[in-house]
Order: structure tokens, then sequence, then C-alpha cells
């Protein structure tokens, strides 16, 4: 479902009225949620206004589930939108949206910047696999960005998680396209998935096949959009598109191919020196120009001035100081890896501990509270020499850097300024990030 009705202008300010009076209208019905206390009440609404209008630069996009502010908004009027809702504004502690949750290490790409390159270790049991999937979406996570490796390497595992999963989370599954087929998209789908993210990393197929390691890794990415897309699923472009293809002006041309296959969004994601990259310093695209050229294109393809339908998500845009800023650590978004390392963000090579080897309760409450509120600076680029540093000076085989050095590191951060989103939303002030993980009682 993608049609030319993308909700820019005044349609999308009638989109934005419609969920304000929705919002008012569902929370209005739940006095004892407010203590009974009106002015309770319109504090929440405020919040609530002043949070959805953070993505007024986005593009709507009308998927099967509803409608996408952001690619990692819920669609409204599902019940994952209205989780989101809740766990920022109603969870003590505020809960996290957005997990970036690796199933498996297995895969046959080989990708140069691939963040998992240095990871080692068995895949977590399935049984930790989906316990903590369930435990993930207590706690307030509406959004699962299921990754490998490659998922469908181990299919029968990856369906097992998608429907271990409950309608309060939107569930994506991140893939190559390799190993996918339309029963098997037919049965994602009616199991819960709502789309796909596609790694295509150049409108070029001879230098998407170059990157990947594998010849025909092009084709076998828009086959798997086109399966997609007839399946009913949503399709994101997963993108990292090199400096010098982006000062040709490759970027266009990237958008129009996902036009053409029908794509819902491309997320352009920044390069990080991590993984594979990690100690790495050029072409991390740091410069002012690049990332200008890339703040204009995401008002460009979001704006009514472009003819694209498909909308960008380009992460230097969203991470910007007045914006989200840097959300790790479970402000927004956070990782597990696939033996069960939690991190702060798959970019960030450091773990707080292993959900095999401890409880939950106990390696989330370190995160949140090394991690205690959303800051401006990027730690994927400002502190990745130090996580290079330390993982050359500790004489470490892989990543990411165990709790023990995790927590010498992040003890000396600077994290930035606060972000002024999170500092007007004023929804982590007081907060204890180490109590209970779950809703107000209402």
């Amino acid at each position: 479902m993608r049609d030319r009705a993308d909700r820019t202008g005044w349609a999308k300010a009638l989109l934005y009225l419609r969920i304000a009076l929705h919002v008012a209208g569902r929370y209005g019905v739940r006095p004892r949620a407010f203590g009974w206390n009106p002015l309770r009440y319109a504090v929440f609404l405020g919040r609530a206004l002043r949070l959805l209008l953070a993505f007024r630069h986005d593009k709507p996009m009308r998927t099967r589930q509803g409608w996408k502010l952001n690619l990692y908004v819920p669609a409204y009027p599902s019940a994952a939108f209205f989780h989101t809702i809740e766990a920022k504004l109603l969870f003590r502690p505020p809960g996290p949206t957005t997990v970036v949750y690796s199933m498996t290490k297995a895969c046959q790409y080989k990708c140069p910047h691939c963040y998992q390159r240095n990871d080692k270790g068995a895949d977590a049991e399935e049984a930790q696999l989906l316990a903590t999937a369930r435990r993930l979406q207590d706690i307030g996570v509406a959004l699962f960005d299921i990754e490998g490796g490659e998922p469908f390497m181990r299919y029968d595992r990856l369906l097992a998680l998608v429907r271990a999963l409950d309608e309060r989370s939107e569930i994506w599954v991140n893939t190559t396209g390799q190993g996918v087929t339309p029963e098997r998209l037919e049965e994602l789908r009616r199991g819960g998935a709502a789309g796909l993210m596609v790694s295509v990393h150049s409108p070029d197929s001879s230098l998407h096949d170059a990157f990947c390691g594998v010849p025909g890794a092009f084709e076998t990415a828009c086959a798997c959009v086109r399966m997609a897309r007839k399946a009913g699923l949503a399709v994101t472009l997963n993108s990292v598109l090199s400096e010098e293809e982006l000062q040709r002006g490759r970027l266009s041309e990237l958008m129009a191919l996902a036009d053409e296959l029908g794509c819902h969004f491309v997320q352009l994601i920044h390069p990080k020196p991590s993984g594979a990259w990690l100690g790495r310093d050029d072409q991390m695209q740091r410069g002012g120009a690049i990332i200008r050229q890339v703040e204009e294109a995401h008002r460009h393809y979001n704006s009514g001035a472009s003819t694209c339908i498909t909308a960008l998500a380009a992460q230097v845009f969203e991470e910007r100081p007045d914006m989200l800023g840097c959300t790790a650590g479970a402000i927004d978004r956070f990782y597990v890896n696939a033996n069960g390392e939690l991190q702060p963000c798959e970019f960030l090579n450091i773990s707080f501990g292993n959900l095999a080897r401890e409880s939950f309760e106990v390696v989330y409450g370190r995160m949140r509270t090394a991690f205690p509120n959303a800051r401006t600076d990027w730690l994927c680029c400002t502190q990745a020499s130090e996580i290079h540093r330390l993982f050359v000076e500790s004489g470490s085989k892989h990543t990411p850097l165990p709790w023990e050095l995790t927590r010498e590191l992040v003890a000396g951060w600077d994290r930035g300024e606060p972000t002024p989103l999170y500092r007007k939303l004023r929804i982590y002030e007081g907060d204890d990030a180490g109590g209970p993980l779950g809703p107000v009682q209402s």
C-alpha cells in the first residue's frame, strides 16, 4: 500500500490533527493513569504532541499497519504506536522504542563495514532469544529490527522469533535478500512481520556486488524487494553510500531505484568506525559540507517539492542536536547481539553484560545508569577512537568489549549536552534508571 497521498503540506497537518485528537480521546477516558488529576492529563497531552511534532520534517508513509510518521515510529493507529506513547510518557522509567535484535551471526556476505565482524561466540539459545524478546516488549520496546548476519539463513529461528512477539511491537527484518522466498515472506507476514529492511549500498549493481563480495547481490536484493511488496510487506532500503557516491549525486539514483521498486523508505546510514571499520578515520563523512548535503536531501525528499513517493530517513538529520540527538543506551534504541551481549548501540562495540550469564534487570540497569538521558554527541564517532585504543591495549581478540572494560571506558565519557527535545519533554527528570521496569499502574 503506497500511493501519492504522501501527506505533505495541509494533508500532513490534517493527519497530525487526527492523531492528536485520537490520543486525547483514548487517554481522556483513563483518568486513573493520571491520578485523577486533569493537570497531569494536560501535561501528558502537551508532551505527546511535542513528541509527535519531532517528526514533522519526515514524510508519513502508508503501510498495511497504518501511517508511519517516521521509520522507527510504529504505524498509527496500531497497538504498537500506542505502546510507544505509553512507554515514553507513562512508564516509570520511560521505556526505549527500538531494539536492533541480532538472532544469528550466520552470513555469507563480506561487507567491509560490518559492525559484527569481530564478534565471537555461538548464537544464543533459542529459548533465551525468545524470552529476552518478550521481556523487551514488557519494558516498552515497540519496534523490533531483527537482523543477523542473515536471518533467512536460520529461517526457522527467525519465524519462531516473529511469532513470539505480540501486537505491542512492529516487526521488521533486516536482510540482504539471500534465502528469501515468496512462501517464507507470506509466512512471516501472517506471523506478524510488518516489513523488510533490504541492504542496497549503491544504485550501481557492480559497486553493490563488489561491496558485498557476492556476485549477483544487487539482483538478489531487488528480487527480494519485489517479492516483499507482492506479499504486502513494507520495504526500506538500507544504504551506506560512500562519500564519493554522495558527492557524485548518486543518492538521487538510489531514491529513483527505491521509487521504481515500490519502497516506502530509504534509510541512509552514516558510516561508523565500528566492527570491521573500528580504528578507521577516513571516509567517515564527518565534514560539515557532506552532512549539510544529506540534511538538505532529507528535507527535499520528504517535502512536496520531491516527485519521489519514497521517504528518506537520513540518520545524520534525525540525530541532529535539535532533533533526537544520540539516543543509544535505551533512551530510544539499543542492541542485543547474536550471543546475548547487551550493547548501547550496534555501532558501539562495548557490552554491559551477557544475558545468558546475568539477569536482564542487572545488565539493563547498568546500561541505563550509564545512559540516563539523551545527549547531543554521536558517540559512535566521538568515542570510537577510545574503544579502539582499549581494544588494542587490552589485547582483546573480539568485540564487543566485555563489561569489565566497558565500565572503565564509559566512566570517563563526555556525552555532550542534553538533547533539547528530551529536556523540554522532561520525561527523564527524576526517574530512577534502576527502578521498576514497566508501566505506571493505572
